[in-house]
Parts: structure tokens; C-alpha cells; sequence
């Protein structure tokens, strides 16, 4: 898969100029390490964001970890097919069946975004985190891994440009995104979930920057009837492509585990081990690999494989001996004196800094602690880089065995030497790394020239034979994966089984390890446990455990609820305006009572403890500030006699109009009484002694 090639070798014309090599040194540098130098500078930015804004330690811990944790197990698991699937697409190509590329990306999306789903879900079953962090923990995780094929099929349309504006996209997007979340959100979620917040808007950028990459692809691949899933088969005829993968990627990161497990680190929210010193030294040393990353690139598409092509033309196409061997000698010379030059301009430096490490060191203040291990790292680093770099030469001639033999010795030799010098001591950490990759590159050199030596056998011997590889079950799986109806119902139990993992209360705490996710401690953001009891061992309402309140010294709270829950005027679980302790209203079914108030006498409508007519919920007047209006009417509308401006009390009484109160005294026949009110309390005109008319209609000023 040529790739850039083309585009290279015209910017590396012979009559370029100073500016022009400059700009193929620049457009190789972005094809070749842009991803991750925007990655880079978008997670710094948003630590520095962070730094800001989160003022926990702990919770800036967790965003990172959570991040970095996503970014090592998603290589670790695109890592067995990654190899493969671009030995997929480079037979398809040679073959002139391009037209299965979509098919087969679609198939490889869904297939490592369920396995991707469900390790996320098996990973934080149980685990002291919120269903926000590890569902966007987990999208996230599948978002990267989806990112990671992508870029393999990208290298099949050459477009290298599209790939880095959708990073460029993407991780603006989540900048930008973390920033306003962080500034200027108002949504109590968000400003009380911060690092989870963070985390949500990385998620969302690297998800543009997936979905950017599927779509595009999705168009410019052609369209056909073809199965989804063949790429499956090449697991059978290919499977040391999926182990070179594997054990490569594993022999990368293991002794980060090692270190995880025995050297100096901690664990992150109760879920993560981590070791920040560890893998600040390691990514640094990593850092400074870029020009090899560079050159390497430049080199294989200019220099490299025009006499590559040319080898295997004469080998495919009759070329006699003696140019199969010139043509052989000259590709061998020119990749070996590449390789020579390429670890020479790597040396000078990685010596450089180590030599300067201190001074840079010393010049921004970073941790001392680091200087030995950051050194070790360097070299660790500048070995790891050439071991990546012979194992892409032997795929290039195809010398499966070779590479995969150099795999799984550095993964052994990685876990093995780790092991040993972390258990020497923290002196010692890194050491390990840097003997095994120093080990493996010694060794990748010999199968180099044992390749070299046998090449014209090799390519000769395997022309010979045409293999039929069956596997039964792997074809059985594409049948079954190729059924429409089976993602969705690999799905729907899936979110079943994501489903099972919450096991939190509402408050955040695990019940099983009783951990809360918000603090990752015991105790919750406001300092209550579990059981609801600070470490002075009081609850929220001032109770103590023995059921006495400290604030009133007595069995009872403010409200008069006792410990459990029962009130002291009613002797129910509800007072009188029917709230329990909680504040909960039980007779309306909502925090307020019939007449708008809360438990603590708010009212509903004006926020304060007067409603719009200015009463208390106890019947206190604002303006009179006793029981009474200015009319002389309390909260419920009756006078202090007990009767409202009708004249009736609570249970529907008139009141007694004198003059009528007997039916035996003579006056009850009366029209009138001697005030000039009839029995039911008016004069003649209508209107009752207080001013209101039969309609209730208060006309005492005008009459």
C-alpha cells in the first residue's frame, strides 16, 4: 500500500529547492505524527483547563487516567487486527476487488465496537463510578478503537489530509466544548460533575472525529451485495498478522502494567491503578521518537520502495538471475544504510537530551525524581522505535515468522525484566524496559540479515504454492454475523447487561463497597457516609445513632420528628400539614402543601415565607403582622367571632340576628327588628350589617 508515496516523491523531486524539501519534511511530519501531536496538545490543554476549574486533585486525576486507560486498551485490542485487516485490504486492492473494502469496513466497525462495548461493560461491573462516567468512559473507548481501523482503510484512499482535518475537528470540538462546560455552564450537573464533564466533551470530539472518518469513507468506498464480515476468514490464513499484533502492542505497554502492580502507584477512583511519574517519563521519551516516525516514513516511500517494486517486478515478471540479485543487493544496501542513518540522527538525540535533561529539568521545574528514569526511558524509547520499524521491513517481505518471533520475545523479555527491576527497587524502574527493547533490537538486526540472505528462497519457494485455507468455524461466524437481525439482539443484551453494573444508590455510593463516585472516598461531597453519618457520627437532620438530637438536645428535631421519622403532634409519620422528615408532602404528592409553603414555609410562588395575599402558612398577616387582616379576617377568611363575611361559621351556621333568636318571642314575627334588619340579616335595601350585599359584595362605603 503505497499510501503517500506519490505525493512524497514529488515534493522530494530532484530539482526541489530548500523550501520545497521543507515542505515535504512538514507534510510528512503531519501525515506521520499529526494525529498525535493534536491529541497531545488537546489533553494538555485540557488538563490546563482542568486546572482551572477542578480543584480536586483527585478528579483531575481521574479524567486523565480514565483517557489514558481508554487510549492503551484500545490499541491493545485493535492491535490483532490491525496487522490483518491491512493485509486484507492490500489483497483486495492487488486482487482488483476494491469493491469489498466497504463492506468489509462496515463489518470491521461493528465488530470491534461490540467487543469494545462489552470489555467496557465487563470492566466497570460493580465498579465505585456513575453510569455518566462509564457510559462516556466506554463510548469513548469504542470511539478510538473505531478510530484506529479507520485509519487503516484510510491508507487505501490515500486521503491522509481528510484524516488529519477530522482530528483537527474533533479536537477542537472538545476544547472548545471543555471550556464552555467548564466556564460558563449553568447546569448544576455539569458544574457539580466537573471531570466527568471534561471527559463528556473529549468523548464528543473524538466521536466527531470517528464519525467524520466512517462517513467519509462510507461514500467514497463503492457499494456492493458483498459479505461484511469476510475479513473474518484472513484470521485463519493470516493469524500470526493478529499475534505480531497482539504481542507487539502488549510488549509496548506491559511494563506499565508491571509498574502499575509493583512499583510506585496508586489507584484512581477505586477502579484505575495508576503511575503518573512513570508514565509522564514514558510518554516524554516517546515524544522525542518523532524525527525517526518522520523519517522512516519519508524514507519507505521515496528511497525504499521504488526499489522494492522493481525487485519483485524481476521476480514476478522473468527477470534473470543476476539482476534479481543485483536489484536484491541494492534494496538491501540502501535499507540497511537507511536504517544506520535513521538510528544515528535518533542517537544524536535522544543523547542531546538525556545530556540536558537536567538543565530542562531544573529550567521548568519539573520533578528531579524523574531525571534517572526519564534517561533510562530515552534509550528505552530509541530501541522500542527501531523494533517497530524492523517488524514493519520483514511484513514488507513478508517474513511473518520472523516478526512475529521478534513480538513475542520483546513482549516475554519486557514483562519478564520489569518484573525484576521492579522488585530490585524504584531505582530500578524503567531499567527492565530498556534491557528487553535493547535485547529485541539486537536480535531484530540478526533476522535482518538472515532474512536478507535467504530472500530470493523465500519469495521463490512460497511462489510455489497456492494454499486453500478452510475454516469452518470462522465462516460459520460471518454467516451468523451477516444476519440483520443479529447486531441489534447483540445489542439490546448488551445494554441489558451495562444495565446490571448500576449498582449505586442516588447519591452516588456503591452499595457493595459502599465508596461514593463523586469523592471516591467514603464519604460524599458533603461529608456524609454511606449510612448518612459524618465522621463525628451525625447525620444530616443532627441525629446521632442512638436516635438523640444534639441541635435541640433532645429525642426530636425542629420539626418534632423523632429519629425514626414520626412526628410528636400526631404520632404519624406525617405532621399536621402532611410532610414527613424529608420535606415530602404525602397528601399532595409534591414538596409543597395545599396552601403552596414547603417544609421550611417557603412559599411556592414568591420565595418567601409570605404568599401574594401576605400569609404566613401559619396565618400570620404581614401588613396587620397578627392573625387578622385589616378587615378582621384571618388566613381561612372568618372573623374573630368565627364567621366569614357571609355570616356563616365552619360548619354552615348563620349567625343569630337579634330580634329572631327565639321563635317564641314576639319580635320573631317582625319584618325588621328594631336595627331595621330583616331574619336573614338585611335592611331593606339589601345590605347586612357589615356592608355586603346578598351577593357578597362589599358596598358599605357607597351605601
Amino acid at each position: 500500500m503505497a499510501g503517500i508515496g506519490f505525493e512524497l516523491k514529488n515534493l522530494f523531486s530532484e530539482d526541489s529547492n530548500t523550501f520545497q524539501d521543507i515542505k515535504a519534511m512538514a507534510y510528512s511530519a503531519l501525515i506521520g505524527v499529526g494525529p498525535w501531536l493534536i491529541t497531545v496538545i488537546t489533553l494538555n490543554i485540557l488538563m490546563f483547563i482542568g486546572k482551572q476549574y477542578i480543584l480536586s486533585r483527585g478528579e483531575r486525576n481521574l479524567f486523565m487516567t480514565g483517557i489514558v486507560y481508554s487510549f492503551i486498551f484500545s490499541q491493545l485490542l485493535t492491535g490483532a487486527v490491525q496487522y490483518l485487516i491491512t493485509r486484507f485490504i492490500s489483497d483486495c486492492i492487488y486482487s482488483g476487488e476494491q469493491k469489498k473494502l466497504k463492506s468489509t469496513y462496515i463489518g470491521t466497525i461493528k465488530f470491534i465496537t461490540i467487543i469494545s462495548f462489552f470489555i467496557g461493560v465487563l470492566y466497570f461491573k460493580g465498579q465505585d463510578l456513575s453510569w455518566f462516567y462509564i457510559y462516556t468512559l466506554t463510548a469513548l473507548f469504542c470511539f478510538l478503537s473505531g478510530i484506529w481501523v479507520s485509519m487503516n482503510y484510510i491508507s487505501a484512499v490515500k486521503n491522509y489530509s481528510y484524516s488529519i482535518l477530522a482530528y483537527v475537528i474533533g479536537n477542537v470540538v472538545a476544547v472548545g466544548l471543555g471550556g464552555y462546560i467548564l466556564k460558563y455552564s449553568n447546569n448544576e450537573f455539569f458544574k457539580n460533575n466537573l471531570a466527568y464533564s471534561i471527559i463528556l466533551a473529549y468523548t464528543i470530539g473524538i466521536g466527531i472525529t470517528f464519525f467524520m472518518l466512517f462517513s467519509y469513507l462510507t461514500y467514497i468506498f463503492e457499494d456492493s451485495d458483498e459479505s461484511e464480515f469476510e475479513f473474518l476468514r484472513a484470521f485463519k490464513r493470516y493469524t500470526s498478522l493478529s499475534f505480531i499484533g497482539i504481542f507487539f502492542n502488549f510488549g509496548m505497554w506491559s511494563h506499565i502494567f508491571v509498574n502499575w502492580i509493583y512499583g510506585d502507584s496508586y489507584r484512581v477512583g477505586g477502579v484505575f491503578l495508576s503511575s503518573p511519574l512513570y508514565e509522564v517519563a514514558v510518554f516524554y521519551a516517546f515524544f522525542l521518537t518523532i524525527p525517526t516516525m518522520i523519517y522512516f516514513l519519508v524514507f519507505m516511500e521515496t528511497k525504499f520502495f521504488p526499489i522494492y517494486k522493481r525487485y519483485y517486478a524481476l521476480l514476478t515478471l522473468n527477470g534473470n538471475l543476476v539482476d534479481i540479485d543485483v536489484e536484491k543487493k541494492k534494496m538491501i544496501d540502501v535499507l540497511k544504510e537507511e536504517i544506520y542513518y535513521i538510528m544515528e540522527l535518533q542517537f544524536f538525540v535522544s543523547f542531546s537530551v538525556a545530556l540536558l535533561s537536567k538543565v530542562i529539568f531544573l529550567k521548568y521545574g519539573m520533578d528531579l525524581y524523574l531525571l534517572d528514569l526519564f534517561r533510562v526511558m530515552i534509550f528505552a524509547a530509541y530501541c522500542t522505535v527501531f523494533i517497530s520499524v524492523y517488524i514493519t521491513i520483514f511484513l514488507y517481505f513478508d517474513s511473518r515468522k520472523e516478526a512475529l518471533l521478534i513480538s513475542i520475545v520483546f513482549f516475554i523479555l519486557s514483562t519478564f525484566f520489569s518484573i525484576i527491576t521492579s522488585l530490585m527497587g524504584n531505582e530500578y524502574t524503567g531499567l527492565g524496559f530498556f534491557v528487553a527493547a535493547f535485547l529485541s533490537l539486537i536480535l531484530s538486526e540478526i533476522m535482518l540479515d538472515r532474512i536478507a540472505q535467504e530472500l530470493n528462497y523465500i519469495t521463490f519457494y512460497k511462489q510455489n504454492f497456492s494454499f486453500n485455507i478452510k475454516a469452518p468455524f470462522l465462516e460459520k461466524l460471518e454467516k451468523i454475523l451477516n444476519r440483520k437481525l443479529i447486531f441489534p439482539l447483540i445489542i439490546v443484551i448488551l445494554l441489558f447487561l451495562s444495565g446490571c453494573t448500576s449498582t449505586h444508590t442516588k447519591d452516588g455510593f456503591n452499595r457493595k463497597t459502599k465508596r461514593n463516585w463523586n469523592t471516591m472516598s467514603y464519604y460524599n461531597k458533603e461529608g456524609y457516609n454511606y449510612d448518612g453519618y459524618n465522621q463525628e457520627g451525625i447525620n444530616s437532620r443532627g441525629f446521632t445513632k442512638e436516635g438523640w438530637n444534639i441541635y435541640t438536645d433532645s429525642p426530636y428535631d425542629y420539626f418534632n420528628f423523632d429519629f425514626s421519622g414520626i412526628n410528636s403532634d400526631t404520632g404519624k409519620n406525617i405532621d399536621e400539614r402532611g410532610f414527613d422528615y424529608n420535606g415530602y408532602n404525602r397528601i399532595t404528592k409534591s414538596k409543597y402543601d395545599k396552601k403552596g409553603f414547603d417544609f421550611q414555609g417557603l412559599n411556592k410562588e414568591t420565595k418567601t415565607e409570605f404568599d401574594k395575599n401576605g400569609w404566613t402558612w401559619y396565618g400570620l398577616n404581614k401588613e396587620t403582622n397578627n392573625y387578622y387582616n385589616k378587615n378582621g379576617y384571618n388566613y381561612e377568611g372568618y372573623n374573630e367571632e368565627g364567621y366569614n363575611k357571609s355570616g356563616y361559621d365552619k360548619d354552615g351556621n348563620k349567625k343569630p340576628i337579634e330580634g329572631f333568636e327565639n321563635e317564641n318571642d314576639a319580635s320573631y314575627e317582625n319584618i325588621y327588628d328594631k336595627d331595621g334588619y330583616d331574619k336573614n340579616g338585611y335592611d331593606e335595601n339589601g345590605v347586612d350589617r357589615e356592608g355586603f350585599n346578598r351577593k357578597g359584595v362589599y358596598v358599605g362605603d357607597e351605601y
